[in-house]
Order: C-alpha cells, then structure tokens, then sequence
C-alpha cells in the first residue's frame, strides 16, 4: 500500500510539471524584458569602431545614407559660424523661413542643431549622396586621394573628389560640376562649371568634425 502512495505521488508531481503554461504567466515572462527597437540595434550595427579617420569617414557615409540626423550631428560643433553663408546659399531659403528664424534665434546669422534637422537634405543633396557612396574609402586611405566616375544629366556632369591634407590634418569632398548643355549648334557650352567643398577637420587623427563649405566657380 505504501508503494502505491508512493507511485501516485510520483505521478501527480510529474503531470504538474508538463502542465502548459498559463496565459498570465506567458504574460508576465514577457513583460519581465524590456521590448528591444530592433531598427535601432540594426542601424546601430552599421556603425564600425573608430580607430583612425578612414572609420569615421565610412561611418559619416552611413549616417548619410541612412539619413541618420542623430549621427550626422556628432560630426557639427553647433552652432556653427558661416562667415561666407555658403551653408545658406546652399539652404535656398524663402522669405518666409529667413523671417522666421529672425523671430526664433537671436543670431540668425549662425547654424543651429534644428538648421540640420530641416535643411539636411539640401545642404547634403541627392548628387553629394550618389557620388559619396561611390568613394572607395580604401584607396582614400592609401593614397589620400579619390575620385568618383562621373554622372551624367542633361544638363549637368558631376563627380566627387576627396582629399586627405595630412599636413593640416583636413578632408575635403569636392562635389565638382560641369555644364551638359549644349548652345543652338549643337556644341557644349563651356560656361558653368563650379565646385562645393564640403571641409572636415580630423581631431585626434579620428573624427571628423565639420569645418566649412566653400563654393567656387
């Protein structure tokens, strides 16, 4: 008789640990772990450790890419200070924005965390996108000097020229513009040509840290 207590024991014990879980205890093994933002960890992944200026290149291009503004902006000492308002010339703004930033920064003149949130695109234009994804980053590295084939418009030929200056410890992109247009003969007009050079200073022989836009031509 004591052997059979025993063996209906046993058995009770094991059906109670094969039970299936409940709905409230699935619940509170779930809510036990924080819900993780896979896009983030994903984007994030995309970003490699910076050891040298070639790492912090490859991860502003991704920022880029991406359309990262959270990134792009560890690459801006805000606000900046555009002597020659070329980052303006290259904003187009209307007169309605020019009247609003008077009305929302005591300094107009300088560029601002949010100037980057509205007018990213502009500034960083869908050829400065195309030609920066064609840079091969190891020739950059090796022979501090890149060139991207050229793209063609009908109106325009563009491509992108990058240079490390080891000496002042500064990387240009030159985003170099020909006219495409041709004059009523049929032959290509010469007029036209001009250059934006986008300047990153290198702190630390690591980061890139935004300089200055110049535009020639």
């Amino acid at each position: 008789m004591k052997h059979l207590y025993l063996i209906f024991v046993f058995i009770l014990l094991l059906a109670c640990n094969n039970a299936p879980k409940t709905a409230e205890s699935k619940t509170d093994s779930q809510s036990a772990t924080a819900p993780i933002d896979t896009a983030d960890v994903a984007k994030e992944a995309n970003y490699v450790s910076v050891n040298n200026w070639l790492d912090d290149f490859k991860n502003f291009r991704q920022a880029i890419y991406l359309k990262d503004i959270k990134k792009l902006k560890t690459y801006f000492d805000f606000p900046v200070s555009d002597d020659g308002a070329t980052i303006w010339h290259l904003c187009k703004l209307t007169e309605a924005e020019i009247q609003a930033r008077k009305n929302k920064f005591k300094n107009p003149d300088l560029f601002y965390e949010q100037d980057l949130e509205q007018y990213r695109s502009r500034i960083f234009n869908a050829d400065f996108v195309k030609t920066l994804l064609k840079i091969k980053s190891a020739k950059l590295y090796e022979t501090h000097v890149n060139e991207t084939p050229e793209f063609t418009t009908a109106e325009t030929i563009y491509k992108m020229i990058t240079e490390y200056n080891a000496a002042d410890k500064v990387l240009t992109l030159n985003l170099a513009y020909a006219n495409n247009a041709k004059d009523e003969e049929g032959n290509l007009v010469s007029e036209g040509e001009y250059n934006i050079v986008y300047s990153f200073v290198i702190i630390d022989g690591k980061y890139l840290k935004f300089r200055k836009i110049d535009i020639a031509g």
